[in-house]
């Protein structure tokens, strides 16, 4: 993402989101701390809140009893912050609860784990800023944002061949629009249920990269 020294390798996506004996191949880009070490909090908000959403498969329900209980134990902080706005809704039938999320951190990961597969891929810097489109996170009305609404009905048109050697847990596809490698779509995919897109911003040009929201 930056020409700041090397510290470590960062995970796309970060390590904790895989079980143990489903990490084959992960992907790692050498990072800096900022946009590494500085950001685990949040990569842990995320991973917890994927792993108790409706629709994940069964590794992503062993995630949440394995790892995301005793994330919460572990911090109770972390537990209020994810939980203590709290709304029942009837899905599908069943009673349940709807957290409100933070949605500026959850964009935060998932833009992070973007630019790395962009890097890791092209062997270079994306050089866009990124919107971030999903139809499972709803607006306070249970409504998809303007971005879900978009992507609703393109996503159940074409099948993309994913990559990701861990498809339980992850995969991604990038979807070519033109010539210019800087103009793809990133679709992903979390524990075959939590689905999110990337589009580049077409009106940033040639910009770094850039984790904070940009709409």
């Amino acid at each position: 993402m930056c020409n700041k020294e090397k510290v470590s390798v960062e995970h796309a996506p970060p390590k904790s989101f895989f079980p143990s004996g489903m990490r084959n191949n992960l992907i790692t880009v050498d990072s800096c701390q900022e946009h590494n070490e500085d950001t685990s909090l949040d990569d842990e908000y995320v991973k917890n809140l994927i792993t108790m959403l409706i629709g994940g498969n069964s590794t992503a329900y062993k995630q949440f009893s394995e790892k995301t209980i005793k994330s919460f134990k572990r911090s109770s902080a972390l537990l209020q912050s994810t939980t203590e706005k709290q709304h029942p809704v009837n899905f599908n039938g069943v009673q349940t609860v709807a957290f409100e999320i933070d949605r500026d951190r959850v964009d935060l990961v998932m833009r992070k784990i973007a630019y790395a597969l962009f890097y890791h891929k092209y062997n270079q810097r994306w050089l866009r800023k990124l919107i971030t489109a999903t139809t499972h996170l709803k607006t306070t009305n249970f409504e998809n944002d303007d971005f879900g609404q978009l992507i609703e009905e393109v996503q159940q048109q074409r099948t993309p061949t994913y990559e990701g050697d861990n498809p339980d847990v992850f995969q991604f596809a990038f979807i070519t629009i033109d010539d210019d490698i800087n103009n793809q779509f990133l679709r992903m995919k979390f524990y075959d249920g939590f689905e999110i897109w990337m589009i580049p911003d077409e009106n940033t040009g040639e910009s770094e990269p850039e984790l904070n929201t940009v709409y």
